[in-house]
């Protein structure tokens, strides 16, 4: 079934319109057929700065989606649960696990969901919380990936990150699903981290939605430290979707976006807070 796909509107990413605040964090609002989603809430207080700069309404929301368990995704969360206490959240249950990064240039930091957002996610009622093990659809139209098969053998989660502070135990992002739109020129495919990669975020979908055409692609693709390898085998899985438009979003990485630039047809869009992409 197709949605009456409104808008999407980035609130928090790295970079800001004017007026408004940035920070290393993902949030975007999405608006179809009548209902209101927001996925991921940033990692601060730049989600309430902006939402009343823009003059939105989070009391309004019908859904909140945490695409996984990272804080610069889900360190607003008690702010909109605030804003909105009866919105309808949908995660999927390993999002409070305990993680980390740990890059060679640094120690380790612990980059898990805050404890005082797992305190007011996992106390709410399970008619309110939402566990999503499997694609969902939460509105006519609206899909939630829940976890995406990993096959690909270039792809990985980004990142040095693990579930220890020693760096035994790598940490798969086993929380982390996007979400797509089915619209009637094709689907809008929305990524928090894509921690999954996104040959295998694209291809899972293709796979569940039965291939509809791609109209674009927006969020967070996680291709900072990604190999020329890696990146050349994403521009041909792109290729093959042939996207109209592209919102690397967060923790894309500024190589990778160039290197979609120079290899690719596809629109790529400049993201930040405040950045609006018009429906229907």
């Amino acid at each position: 079934m197709s949605a009456d796909f409104q808008s999407l509107e980035i609130l928090v990413d790295n970079a800001a319109a004017e007026g408004l605040a940035a920070e290393h964090g993902f949030s975007v609002l999405l608006r179809v057929g009548g209902k209101t989603f927001l996925m991921d809430s940033g990692q601060h207080n730049a989600l309430e700065k902006n939402a009343a700069a823009l003059g939105i309404d989070l009391t309004k929301l019908d859904g909140f989606i945490l695409s996984h368990g990272h804080y610069d995704h889900t360190g607003a969360a008690d702010f909109v649960l605030q804003e909105n206490p009866e919105v309808q959240v949908y995660a999927h249950p390993k999002i409070f696990s305990e993680r980390y990064s740990i890059y060679p240039e640094r120690g380790p930091k612990e980059i898990s969901m805050p404890s005082e957002q797992r305190l007011v996610v996992a106390n709410l009622p399970d008619s309110q919380l939402h566990w999503i093990s499997g694609p969902t659809e939460i509105a006519p139209g609206v899909w939630l990936t829940g976890p995406i098969p990993r096959f690909h053998t270039l792809e990985d989660t980004g990142g040095f990150l693990f579930q220890d502070a020693d760096g035994v135990q790598p940490d798969p992002v086993e929380d982390d699903m996007a979400m797509w739109i089915e619209t009637p020129d094709g689907l809008w495919v929305i990524c928090g981290c894509c921690h999954s990669g996104l040959v295998n975020t694209l291809t899972y979908i293709g796979e569940v939605s039965r291939y509809r055409p791609i109209r674009g692609i927006l969020g967070g693709f996680h291709l900072k430290h990604a190999s020329d390898e890696r990146l050349a085998a994403t521009v041909d899985t792109l290729q093959a979707y042939g996207p109209d438009r592209m919102v690397p979003c967060h923790c894309t990485g500024e190589s990778a976006v160039t290197y979609f630039k120079n290899h690719l047809q596809t629109e790529i869009e400049t993201s930040y807070a405040g950045f609006v992409v018009k429906g229907n």
